[in-house]
């Protein structure tokens, strides 16, 4: 200004020195001035205006290309989250082949992760990092806030730069999966992936050292070199601090630009690298030439040249924008070639399509080089999906959402393609409605999910049989596959979950135990088909005669018990059992034979809520024992004088045991007198117990219970070795014995090696005689008990048979058995004084005796009276308390030697 200011002075001497002739000059060089001066202050404006623009150029470009890197890269995290999304459970092995070949497409980034619920489970990335599997994603403030941003919105987020541990800096990207369950869409979890920040901002053509971008290295001198700050504005109230930010752009009246991101809003401001008010570099030349042209008068030509300059360098500037969208259109290209991506354009008033090569390749078209009408449109999809493709895309824009759709294309060959579309309505630059978007080829996709199903299928199929097959399994393993009830596992759980209630309810609870009589002899006879027809029979009537919520369970071959809840009185119980005795009884028809059997049944009862099953069924056991005892078909409760006697056996039983193995059982001896001479013929060996506490116990007290504990045999053992040896020690004190008749219960006949123990004592014959039960004789059909007997004969042992008259033996089994001795029982011999049908009965046992050749013993001989009477009947021994009680072998001594004596007096 000092120089205008001079100028004008000087002009202003000059003017006044030659007035008149300058004033042309002085007009024309003030015009010229004045021009020069207004040029320079429109340069100036014209460049500051163009720095704006070329920063907002500058600013669109950066703009742009990261808008175009985040896309391309989201577009392919897209196609792994859709891949998760049709198989959610995918394998590491499938994971890691996808990831690989997209860190592969996509060198910008450096990690991608699969986090289902936001936990990472799989990760892959191309630098060594630690462990970056089981990390929580919202532990972290800000990544929480960016899933539940994408979450909810079902969109990508990104969000950095953040520093990683292994030393990269660069902004994270989320991206929503949504999988497919049961026919509805379930939020699954996330997509990671990291982009590297310096392959961002190489991508963006930002110096990676000062962050600008300047005219060096080569680059288009046209650029101007600016500064640049980032920051995220996605939440209006919470604004992040920028990045990039190194001299405060921000507070220096930068150029700003709203970035849309997926998921948020990134903001972007510029500077210039010297300031908004630098001034241009030409301006003083600008100057110098106003001056010159003032002299030399060539303002309007300077003018002129201005005007000309200014106009190529928008035309350079024009051509480098071109050149900028080339680049960035080739770089798309390439992005769509790589990802096979097709891009599309619907005009929604017309439905005219705008496609480019790949749709038409998705559609099996061959380009002819103008675009697809709406019918050749519809000639490709599927028939059945072409409504549904039409009102996706009306539905879309009714509703204002983005446009998803998929429909199936069939090729000229007949096969199918499957094409996934997405879109979003915009207005043309016409002022046109149009939808825009891009599609890809799905078809692998699609046949995966439909294999999966299938397999699905195939899969719930196999559960299905498994769990048929597991309830069969079940229900045969707790029912008798005969009668279809239930047996005694089912039994024991039901009784469990029954008194389990009970104990809530405080009800009743009965068990009736119930055991088939004479079912053996069906079974045996008729064989096992008809007992099975018995078994089922019963079944049916025991559950007809209870509730349809009472138990009813086959236990044993013949056993069943029946459980009733909230059972009624005894009474009603009592009236139970001889309702079910009573059709137990009634003959049931069996290919033509009519079959018979009876019921005997234990009926326990609990009254209180702490009863115990195991201890109510062994009642009912207790009972049922009881029953059968007292003669069968019948019923019997139990009682706590039942139980006391049952404890009383117990204990019994116990000390048996113990008797035997302490040898408390020993034989006590009855002397047997010639009827005719009363001379001593033999002893019978009768077994006692030295009972420690209550002495010596008779065989009343305690053969039943010996029975059942199946050592009758054993003792039979003991006694005949014990009367072996008294009778040697008796020999060796000059008593000579005749004969000693010894018991044999029916199992100690049954032994196999019965004989070989026997041809062991060195038995002298006729000295040992065995009595037997004539009950043992029922039986012919027992080989062993035959074989045994005959044995026993061939070793000198004499056989009697015990109890004659009270049994049912036949004179046929006597012929084949051939017994030594008959002993008449003494029911028959204690009224033969005074009763002349016992007389009678017993002469005849005695006749038939002497005509087979068979000497008779009468038992319970108890007077004189009944001897002589015996003696004038035949019979040929006597054995009573007229004579003597059974007697310990010492006594037996004394009482021989005392006889012996005064006989022989």
């Amino acid at each position: 200004m000092s120089i205008i200011v001079a100028l004008c002075r000087r002009v202003r001497a000059i003017a006044d020195f030659a007035k008149p002739s300058f004033i042309p000059a002085l007009i024309a060089g003030a015009v010229v001035f004045i021009g020069g001066n207004i040029y320079e202050r429109q340069h100036r404006e014209n460049f500051r205006k163009d720095l704006k623009v070329d920063v907002e150029n500058e600013l669109s470009l950066i703009a742009g290309r990261f808008r175009g890197v985040f896309k391309t890269n989201i577009a392919a995290l897209n196609g792994l989250a859709n891949a998760i999304a049709v198989q959610p459970a995918m394998t590491e092995g499938d994971f890691s082949k996808l990831a690989s070949k997209l860190l592969l497409q996509n060198p910008q980034l450096i990690r991608v992760s699969a986090a289902p619920a936001g936990v990472v489970t799989m990760t892959l990335s191309q630098a060594r990092q630690q462990s970056f599997v089981g990390t929580d994603l919202g532990r972290f403030r800000a990544m929480r806030a960016a899933l539940d941003r994408a979450a909810s919105t079902t969109k990508p987020v990104v969000v950095g730069p953040v520093r990683l541990p292994s030393g990269y800096d660069g902004f994270e990207i989320f991206v929503p999966v949504t999988s497919n369950v049961g026919g509805r869409n379930a939020f699954w979890g996330f997509v990671e992936a990291v982009l590297d920040e310096k392959a961002l901002y190489r991508s963006a053509r930002l110096n990676e050292e000062s962050m600008e971008i300047h005219e060096a290295d080569g680059r288009d001198p046209r650029h101007v070199p600016i500064h640049l700050a980032i920051r995220d504005v996605s939440v209006s109230d919470n604004v992040l601090e920028p990045f990039l930010d190194e001299t405060g752009v921000f507070l220096n009246s930068p150029i700003v630009r709203e970035l849309p991101l997926p998921g948020g809003v990134w903001e972007l401001a510029a500077t210039p690298v010297a300031g908004w008010a630098q001034e241009p570099v030409d301006s003083r030349d600008i100057m110098l030439a106003t001056i010159a042209a003032v002299v030399i008068v060539v303002v309007p030509i300077l003018l002129a040249g201005g005007l000309v300059n200014e106009r190529q360098r928008n035309i350079a500037k024009l051509k480098a924008r071109e050149g900028e969208v080339m680049a960035l259109s080739h770089r798309l290209n390439l992005a769509l070639d790589a990802s096979k991506i097709g891009i599309w354009e619907i005009d929604i008033a017309t439905q005219e399509r705008s496609w480019d090569d790949r749709m038409f390749h998705l559609h099996g078209l061959v380009r002819t080089g103008r675009d697809p009408t709406h019918a050749e449109w519809r000639a490709t999809v599927h028939p059945d999906d072409t409504a549904a493709a039409s009102n996706a895309l009306f539905r879309s824009l009714d509703e204002g959402l983005e446009h998803r759709s998929q429909y199936r294309v069939v090729m000229a060959d007949g096969s199918i393609r499957h094409v996934r579309h997405v879109g979003s309505a915009h207005d043309g630059p016409d002022g046109r409605a149009k939808i825009t978007g891009i599609s890809w080829d799905v078809t692998d996709d699609v046949l995966m999910t439909e294999q999966l199903r299938a397999a699905k299928a195939i899969a719930d199929m196999k559960n299905a049989e498994l769990a048929d097959a597991k309830d069969r399994i079940e229900h045969n393993a707790l029912h008798d596959p005969l009668t279809g009830l239930g047996n005694r596992r089912m039994l024991d759980k039901a009784l469990d979950r029954l008194f389990a209630a009970s104990a809530v309810k405080s009800e009743s609870i009965a068990i009736l135990h119930i055991d088939l009589d004479r079912f053996k002899q069906i079974n045996d006879t008729l064989g096992h088909a008809a007992g099975d027809a018995m078994l089922v029979h019963a079944s049916e009537i025991l559950r007809s005669s209870v509730s349809a919520d009472d138990i009813v369970a086959r236990i044993g071959g013949d056993e069943f018990v029946v459980v009733i809840s909230g059972a009624p009185d005894d009474t009603a119980l009592a009236a139970l059992c001889d309702q079910i005795i009573a059709q137990m009884r009634q003959p049931v028809d069996y290919d033509g034979f009519p079959c018979r059997f009876g019921v005997s049944i234990g009926v326990a009862v609990a009254h209180r809520s702490t009863a115990d099953a195991r201890k109510l069924l062994v009642n009912a056991d207790i009972a049922l024992y009881r029953a059968k005892e007292s003669g069968r078909n019948r019923y019997q409760f139990f009682t706590q004088a039942l139980e006391a006697e049952v404890v009383t056996n117990k204990r019994i039983a116990d000390e048996i045991l113990e008797g035997i193995e302490r040898d408390e059982f020993v034989p006590w001896y009855q002397p047997q007198f010639d009827a005719s001479t009363l001379a001593l013929s033999g002893v019978e060996a009768l077994i006692r117990w030295q009972h420690p506490r209550e002495g010596i116990l008779t065989p009343d007290r305690f053969l039943s219970i010996a029975e059942e504990l199946n050592v009758t045999a054993t003792l039979d053992r003991l006694v005949l070795q014990k009367a072996l040896a008294d009778r040697m020690r008796w020999a060796a004190a000059g008593l000579q014995v005749p004969k000693i008749s010894v018991n044999v219960s029916a199992k100690r006949l049954q032994e196999k090696d019965l004989l070989a123990s026997l041809k062991g004592l060195s038995i002298v014959p006729g000295q040992i005689s065995f009595e037997l039960v004539e009950s043992i004789f029922l039986d012919e059909s027992d080989d062993v008990v035959t074989a045994n007997i005959d044995g026993i004969k061939k070793l000198g042992i004499d056989i009697e048979i015990d109890d004659f008259g009270t049994g049912h033996t036949s004179i046929v089994s006597l012929l084949r058995i051939k017994p030594k001795r008959l002993k008449i029982d003494r029911q028959l011999v204690a009224p033969v004084l005074g009763a002349r049908t016992e007389q009678a009965l017993v002469r005849s046992i005695i006749d038939i005796g002497r005509s087979l050749g068979i000497e008779t013993v009468a038992e319970g001989v108890e007077t004189m009276a009944h001897a002589e009477m015996l003696g004038i009947l035949g019979c040929d021994l006597l054995q009573g308390y007229a004579f003597s009680k059974p007697l310990s072998s010492e006594s037996f001594i004394a009482f021989a030697m005392d006889r012996g004596f005064r006989l022989a007096s």
